[in-house]
């Protein structure tokens, strides 16, 4: 029977989610990353991004894990957000998420 690690949250704090990997078993091996359990999976629960200073190194992370077929991941609110900041309505023209200053700060 494999094991499948559920990560959820982690909101840009790459230094964290790369702990939580290893005190998992998982092992960074060139441009991927391995378990010594070969069938080993994580699901990723979303909202990778946000709050933290790290957002691109959290991607960065879970799209190596997801492309070597060793996870998958599900999109949280806050990259459904982040979408919808960068759309606009076809038929206004306006954000999908309103440009407010909440929304613009960090």
């Amino acid at each position: 029977m494999s094991i499948t690690d559920i990560i959820p949250d982690i909101h840009g704090q790459a230094g964290k989610l790369r702990v939580a990997l290893k005190n998992l078993g998982w092992q960074r091996n060139g441009l991927t990353w391995s378990h010594p359990e070969p069938d080993r999976q994580i699901v990723f629960l979303g909202d990778f991004i946000d709050r933290g200073p790290e957002n691109g190194a959290v991607i960065q992370i879970v799209r190596e894990l997801t492309d070597a077929g060793r996870a998958q991941a599900i999109m949280g609110n806050h990259e459904l957000n982040a979408i919808h900041f960068h759309t606009r309505d076809p038929e206004n023209g306006l954000p999908l998420r309103a440009h407010q200053k909440k929304n613009v700060e960090l």
